[in-house]
């Protein structure tokens, strides 16, 4: 549900932008949007709160309605299928008590892929990380009207609408040239691009069970290793939830410093390999994989 909660505050933002447009009726589609996600977000905070056994009567008081109506309007049937409708995951579970209990989400150990992002992949579905609001702010923040915007970003604008509302997430190309447009820094919103397209992409296989795998392809010189490098770590950083610093000093038990781990996920600077060992273990990666990465990032010689 925290997605949910998430989208509508990307839907708030659009609608916030779109105040300030001359379509009326665009403003009143972007409001019932959000009135249907809301009613889904209800129903399945109202399943949340039977499963901690919460009286009807209680819930319907919070929800100003009385507890017959709260009981006979909110069954499990009718709160599972408002929740398939917002839902990203490919099925949920046949009841409420399964889709409490059933197992946490698991991030892969995988191995991160070799840096390379598709230019032109074109992901559809609600983009509910940073890029959309970013993109949304610095639109409005230009002050350029929409049509003018597309032309720029050269797409229609009905897409450049879809991709501001969430609802798309355009190629690198599309970005790049919307941000040259709003005169953005580009190494953020590439950043925000970037994880927005690792969110995106299927667990793979662990390391351990593909030893064919070369994390040296393509790599021909320390500045290249340290870009892989840097890319990998910040591959395994988002399909493993993207923990704070924070967090990840706490599970290291304080053997790791915030800015230790700031530095080596955003600034792009290479660590020592006990260090880099430890954020791996954290973060579910294969020393086997990164081993070489390092090696090449700080010439040190193979051992």
């Amino acid at each position: 549900m925290s997605e949910v909660i998430r989208d509508l505050q990307d839907d708030a933002r659009v609608l916030l932008r779109q105040l300030s447009g001359d379509d009326p009726e665009e403003c009143l589609r972007q409001a019932q949007k959000m009135r249907v996600r809301l009613d889904c977000l209800t129903a399945g905070l109202v399943g949340r709160a039977r499963l901690r056994q919460v009286t009807w009567s209680r819930i319907g008081q919070a929800l100003t309605i009385s507890e017959d109506t709260a009981r006979h309007r909110y069954t499990d049937d009718y709160v599972l299928r408002r929740l398939r409708q917002v839902s990203r995951l490919r099925a949920l579970p046949a009841s409420l008590s399964a889709l409490s209990n059933g197992p946490s989400r698991h991030y892969s150990t995988s191995s991160p892929n070799d840096g390379t992002i598709p230019a032109e992949a074109e992901a559809t579905g609600p983009a509910y990380n940073t890029l959309a609001p970013l993109l949304s702010m610095l639109a409005r923040a230009s002050e350029i009207p929409l049509q003018d915007l597309a032309r720029r970003a050269q797409c229609s604008p009905s897409y450049l609408s879809r991709i501001l509302n969430g609802q798309r997430v355009p190629s690198w190309a599309i970005t790049e040239r919307l941000a040259k447009t709003c005169e953005a820094d580009l190494a953020i919103v590439r950043k925000s691009w970037e994880t927005e397209q690792l969110r995106r992409r299927p667990p793979r296989s662990t390391v351990d069970d593909r030893r064919d795998i070369d994390s040296l392809a393509g790599v021909s010189d320390r500045a290249q290793a340290v870009r892989k490098l840097a890319t990998a770590l910040r591959t395994l950083h988002v399909r493993a939830g993207q923990p704070t610093p924070q967090q990840i000093c706490v599970h290291s038990r304080w053997r790791l410093q915030a800015h230790q781990v700031t530095a080596i996920l955003e600034r792009d600077e290479p660590c020592d390999w006990p260090t880099l060992v430890l954020l791996l273990s954290i973060l579910g990666g294969s020393p086997d994989y990164f081993r070489p990465l390092w090696q090449a990032a700080t010439e040190h010689p193979p051992t």
